[in-house]
């Protein structure tokens, strides 16, 4: 059989072949197309869950309230978002695993997602310079959906505390005002000390700096400043403020010249 004998005779194969792999092209070209058009859908809609904010202007009880019924909200959404976004993948990783991929990777992404819409959230009532977006002014179970589980959980009748590794949250409650009465109900920190590295204020202070480099952090944002009376120990009222009205207490302990804690606190 010559050359061109044998390749007359396999012509309908590689036609058939050929049609084949065309086929598999289109068919997969258009699997790309509904998999791209379903994914613009749903993030169109997790888009739309950052729209969920809590209303400004609020103030105590009543911005307490609007943050439970709007975070509520905002973990719902997600919640169908992320279930979205499994199908998703599930359904079109039969035509490119690539697809499935995909979607878990922007699933990855909620959590932090979540985590800076509640920072959001709660600022308006910080009291202080904040840590990695919480602080004074949180309830309890904001920090704890901010940070994560705390180490280690301390609850006494006179004392509530949550321990991270070089950062720790403590509510005193009874500092004598109660004269006997029962206490209040336990709304969240009045103090946090922070000791370790990895961690950052509002302002940017790090444990480590030195004095220097924090005090031009808080560069017109202390009301008062006090490091004469203990050059290692020095007290600080800190409010960002223009007029300085709602000056709050600030600790800031140093060991050869480098900051080794920061304290924020009501007393």
């Amino acid at each position: 059989m010559t050359g061109l004998t044998k390749y007359r005779h396999n012509m309908p194969v590689l036609c058939a072949l050929l049609l084949l792999l065309f086929c598999l092209l289109v068919s997969g070209c258009g699997e790309e197309e509904k998999f791209n058009k379903e994914k613009t859908a749903v993030m169109d809609e997790l888009h739309r869950t950052q729209l969920i904010k809590v209303p400004e202007g609020l103030q105590g009880e009543a911005l307490d309230a609007a943050i439970t019924e709007t975070a509520k909200k905002h973990k719902e959404a997600l919640a169908q978002v992320d279930d979205k976004l499994l199908a998703l993948g599930e359904k079109y990783v039969k035509a490119d695993a690539r697809f499935k991929k995909e979607t878990e990777e922007i699933r990855k992404t909620l959590k932090q997602i979540r985590t800076d819409w509640m920072k959001a959230a709660v600022a308006p009532k910080i009291k202080g310079d904040p840590v990695m977006g919480v602080g004074i002014g949180c309830r309890w179970e904001e920090i704890e959906e901010i940070l994560g589980e705390p180490m280690e959980k301390k609850q006494t009748p006179g004392l509530k505390e949550f321990k991270y590794s070089g950062l720790v949250f403590n509510e005193i409650r009874d500092h004598g005002e109660t004269d006997g009465k029962p206490l209040p109900p336990s709304y969240g920190p009045d103090a946090y000390y922070m000791t370790g590295t990895g961690y950052t204020t509002g302002c940017g202070i790090q444990i480590g700096m030195t004095k220097a480099e924090v005090l031009e952090r808080y560069k017109g944002k202390l009301a008062s400043m006090d490091d004469h009376t203990d050059p290692k120990f020095i007290l600080m009222k800190y409010d960002p403020t223009p007029d300085h009205r709602h000056a709050y207490n600030q600790f800031m302990q140093l060991t050869n010249d480098k900051l080794t804690r920061l304290i924020v606190a009501k007393h």
